[in-house]
């Protein structure tokens, strides 16, 4: 119990240090591509749009346990992950006027919707590479470890 507790809180502050993270690229790609206005809005309103950034760094980075964990399956847990996340970052980004939403637009909000999952995907494939080529890195050493043992013990 102890342990799944502090897995708990380790996923959640993981999930929030992302979220800061993007959030500062975020801001830093504004002023570097002439956003002003829009870097001037946050900033105006820091705390919510800080506190925004780690709500939805929270709901996409700590919903990344279910990959602790056996049951359910792997395609099941991309999908939970992929709903959790985007059913938080979607309303949360319009909340806070990151994305602009239009009712009168169908078509927009649905290209805009559509292209936030194209970037949460390529985002996720990019976390997905990344731990199985550690995990490739760690197995290798792990069998290196073996052999050696192995090689010592005769």
């Amino acid at each position: 119990m102890k342990h799944t507790v502090k897995m708990i809180l380790k996923y959640i502050f993981y999930g929030i240090s992302i979220g800061c993270t993007f959030f500062v690229i975020m801001c830093l790609s504004f002023f570097i591509g002439g956003g002003e206005d829009l870097l001037m809005s946050i900033c105006k309103d820091f705390a919510r749009h800080s506190v925004g950034a780690m709500i939805i760094g929270i709901a996409c980075g700590s919903t990344s346990i279910l990959y602790q964990f056996d049951r359910p399956s792997v395609f099941w847990k991309i999908v939970i992950h992929f709903c959790v996340g985007m059913g938080v970052f979607y309303p949360v980004s319009i909340y806070l006027g990151w994305i602009p939403f239009y009712s009168d637009r169908i078509l927009i909000v649905v290209l805009q919707f559509l292209c936030t999952c194209v970037i949460f995907m390529v985002i996720w494939f990019c976390f997905f590479l990344f731990n199985r080529n550690e995990a490739k890195r760690i197995n290798k050493r792990l069998r290196d470890l073996e052999r050696d043992c192995t090689v010592n013990k005769d």
